[in-house]
């Protein structure tokens, strides 16, 4: 990989992010979440007003807007009640509802910018493993994070998980860059990336412990002075809070956003929602989102990530530097344990960027010859799991998991079914256009606006399913055997009483009855 130059290689790396993000994403509908933030971000640009959607900070939702709210769509209709009585859901689908002629161009634009993201992540992931270990580690990194399929997943999408992870990674490495350098500017710099972070999503605020604890280590390690450390840290800290005050336009941003950590899923209810490795559980469980992460990354990852952390930890030249990127890998993970909602891979997204740095600067450590072409193999094979998920990165499962087509046995909710399959179920009745069918769909789009035609399943015939097709969304299959649990009904369980003919997409699939 010597004869390679990062100067062109990374930011060819970078395009392939972007260009398979815009791929992936121009063959999916909107998803669940996609049209509130959208929505919520176009609102915020217009009123500067930010309660239509508190459970997350501004500054992603804005970003996806601002596309938006610079074209000629048809604003959101602020007379509506839903607006009145800050319904997000129902203000934002009557939004893209009154955009519905326009609703791919609305997907495309507002996706664009975590497109960039993500291609601005692989660059500063490489950046700082040329700063740390060289060029071929820089290539390396900015490979498997422009293959990812769990970041290409969320990093074509409107939404905030991406963007989170990619600001989340470039304030460690800032923070790497001014205890290093020790100069104002860099302080600065420091807090302020910290700040953007904080606007992306709360899960940022794990930054927080992730600095004292890298600012203990340095000052234990006796490499920077207690009096230098806490002077920079102030200097930081005013960064941040400056930030939060322009992010939320001048208003009083702590305050705003402290309040908005109130409504963090505030409005879940407990109980038979929760579902792992096909079985309906009563309560959360602390180790959903480590089963999560086994299931739906790459085998070779997997075992890149784990040589990766013993082989810096034991290296003298790379300890230090491993121990900034295995610090907020472990306090994602740790926070994980007590979320509370089943959520999806996606509350934990930022480990990946942390990871791809970490199994990069760990193959600079001059392995033996065998070692390292077992090392290559696994990247290689890492690139060709990618290859296979693409354009279904958000239903993708590894094959121990037994493949994308089993996800819905094993998982739910954003892990497989976001609701991003219209049209591929538009594609298949284009193909088959003497089937009708019967239409059972998870998400806040409108299948009609992408062409799907379809009949409305009724309850009555998720016993009693009548002659016909039948296309169910896999969070709907899920919800039908937690419905099976509760009642004690397992007739009403499709994922263990018919088995499907075809899929559309990656999360729905079909189902024929004579």
């Amino acid at each position: 990989m010597s004869h390679l130059k990062p100067q062109l290689t990374v930011p060819l790396l970078a395009l392939v992010f972007v260009l398979l993000a815009a791929g992936s994403a121009s063959k999916k509908s909107l998803t669940w979440d996609e049209p509130t933030f959208i929505t919520s971000g176009y609102t915020y640009l217009d009123r500067s007003d930010f309660r239509l959607n508190p459970e997350a900070p501004p500054l992603l939702q804005e970003l996806a807007a601002l596309p938006i709210w610079l074209g000629s769509f048809t604003p959101p209709d602020y007379d509506h009640p839903a607006w009145s009585d800050r319904e997000q859901v129902a203000f934002a689908k009557d939004f893209v509802s009154r955009n519905r002629d326009r609703i791919a161009d609305l997907a495309w634009w507002s996706r664009a910018p975590t497109w960039v993201l993500g291609g601005c992540l692989v660059i500063v992931g490489a950046a700082f493993c040329m700063q740390i270990a060289g060029p071929n580690a820089t290539i390396i990194c900015a490979l498997l994070t422009a293959v990812s399929p769990n970041l290409l997943a969320h990093g074509r999408l409107a939404t905030t998980d991406l963007g989170c992870a990619a600001l989340m990674f470039g304030a460690v490495w800032c923070f790497k860059m001014a205890i290093e350098k020790d100069r104002l500017p860099y302080w600065i710099i420091a807090g302020a990336v910290a700040g953007l972070a904080l606007l992306t999503k709360y899960t940022a605020l794990l930054l927080i412990p992730t600095f004292l604890i890298l600012g203990f280590y340095e000052w234990l390690t006796q490499r920077r002075p207690i009096m230098g450390l806490l002077i920079g840290f102030g200097i930081l800290a005013t960064s941040s809070v400056a930030m939060l005050f322009i992010g939320y336009d001048f208003g009083f941003g702590p305050a705003l956003y402290l309040e908005g950590t109130d409504s963090i899923y505030s409005h879940y209810m407990p109980g038979f929602r929760f579902y792992l490795l096909g079985n309906v559980l009563e309560k959360p469980v602390w180790y959903y989102h480590l089963v999560a992460l086994l299931l739906k990354t790459p085998e070779p990852t997997i075992c890149l990530g784990a040589i990766s952390v013993w082989a810096t930890m034991r290296s003298t030249k790379l300890r230090s530097s491993a121990i900034y990127l295995i610090t907020p890998m472990c306090l994602v993970i740790a926070a994980s344990f007590f979320d509370q909602a089943h959520l999806g891979l996606r509350r934990i997204l930022p480990i990946y960027p942390f990871m791809f740095a970490l199994v990069a600067i760990a193959g600079s450590d001059k392995p033996c010859r065998f070692c390292k072409q077992i090392y290559f193999g696994l990247v290689v094979w890492a690139c060709l799991a990618s290859a296979l998920a693409y354009p279904h990165y958000l239903s993708y499962s590894n094959v121990l998991s037994g493949g994308s087509a089993n996800a819905p046995y094993l998982l739910e909710d954003s892990n497989v079914d976001w609701g991003q399959d219209l049209p591929a179920l538009a594609d298949w009745q284009s193909r088959n256009p003497d089937q009708s069918i019967k239409l059972k769909y998870f998400g806040t789009a409108v299948p009609s606006h992408y062409g799907v035609r379809s009949e409305r399943m009724p309850d009555s015939e998720v016993i009693d399913p009548l002659a016909g097709v039948y296309a169910i969304s896999a969070h709907n299959l899920v919800y039908f055997r937690k419905i099976a649990h509760q009642t004690r009904r397992p007739d009403i369980d499709w994922l263990s009483r018919y088995k499907p003919f075809d899929r559309a997409g990656g999360s729905i699939y079909l189902y024929r009855f004579p």
